[in-house]
């Protein structure tokens, strides 16, 4: 794997290690470990399991498939341990069946519960429970949807008050590019009811620069409000080369009000955290950060399945 150095700025190291590692831990596995085969074993959205044990190597995550078929696996759970292979349970989805997964974030302080979205934009609720996944509810329409956008991120952040927050993006593509709205959302007894879109923000990425460049393929908001994206390119060949990149892209804030505000950087100040190069040939689509400044990433790779990695992003 070919990677370039990795530049964090002091508000993201701060912010990564806020949490230290189970004392005693290995060093980071290198190198990328399969959790699902074929093209439709993609890795589109994924989110941590909350209480589990999280450090390196280590790991449960609930991952969303892109699939559309029927019959087709939605969602699964992983289990990862230092030095074994990824355990992978593929979940019976009961209610309204999906279409196309690419996103996925877990719903603050209510363990096993989960907001999944499809590309279409519409949000699922999703409880994660007894070896099945049910979505109790018909999706919600993300509120400030167009005609044709296509979604591939989506991450939840509650601020110090609190209040609940949404952040969710188009993908962008090549000189289109994406763009980022944030709103106030309840999850309520129908599913996620979200406020008025109070923030939105263009966002394109120096990185990857050829192909079919995906401004956004997934995003994350750290405790502190840090927005961490990643990008990826695809020949829209099923065998890539695929390339990607993670960055720090900027802040959730609140205002007074109690608004959601966006302070993304523009595309000139964007260096990447990590790189991957079309010799490493991955395709980054989910993303999440573990204690101590470690990424958990995810991939689909079209006819080569979807890999998993850890990879230190902080000091």
């Amino acid at each position: 794997m070919i990677r370039n150095g990795i530049i964090v700025t002091a508000a993201l190291c701060a912010a990564l290690a806020a949490a230290p590692l189970n004392a005693g831990a290995a060093a980071v596995p290198d190198g990328w470990q399969r959790v699902g085969s074929g093209i439709l074993g993609g890795v589109s959205g994924l989110a941590l399991v909350e209480g589990a044990p999280a450090g390196r190597g280590l790991a449960d995550a609930v991952v969303v498939r892109d699939n559309k078929g029927d019959g087709e696996s939605r969602v699964a759970t992983v289990r990862l341990r230092p030095g074994q292979a990824p355990a992978v349970s593929e979940l019976p989805w009961l209610g309204v069946v999906p279409v196309d997964l690419e996103a996925l974030d877990a719903v603050p302080g209510r363990p096993g519960h989960y907001i999944a979205l499809a590309s279409g934009g519409g949000a699922y609720d999703v409880v994660v429970a007894d070896g099945r996944a049910t979505a109790g509810h018909d999706p919600v329409t993300l509120p400030g949807r167009h005609e044709g956008d296509n979604y591939e991120s989506f991450a939840l952040h509650r601020d110090r008050s609190g209040r609940l927050y949404a952040v969710w993006a188009t993908r962008g593509r090549g000189a289109e590019k994406a763009v980022v709205r944030a709103a106030s959302v309840r999850i309520g007894a129908h599913g996620p009811e979200f406020g008025t879109v109070t923030a939105r923000q263009e966002f394109s990425v120096p990185y990857p620069d050829r192909d079919e460049v995906r401004h956004i393929s997934d995003l994350k908001v750290l405790g502190d409000g840090t927005v961490l994206v990643s990008s990826a390119s695809d020949p829209n060949v099923d065998d890539g080369p695929f390339a990607s990149a993670v960055y720090d892209a900027g802040r959730l804030t609140v205002n007074r009000a109690h608004d959601a505000v966006l302070r993304l950087r523009p595309e000139h100040a964007l260096r990447p955290l990590s790189r991957f190069t079309r010799q490493d040939n991955r395709k980054i689509e989910a993303i999440a950060v573990l204690p101590g400044g470690l990424g958990l990433w995810g991939t689909d790779d079209e006819n080569s399945g979807g890999s998993v990695a850890f990879e230190r992003i902080g000091r």
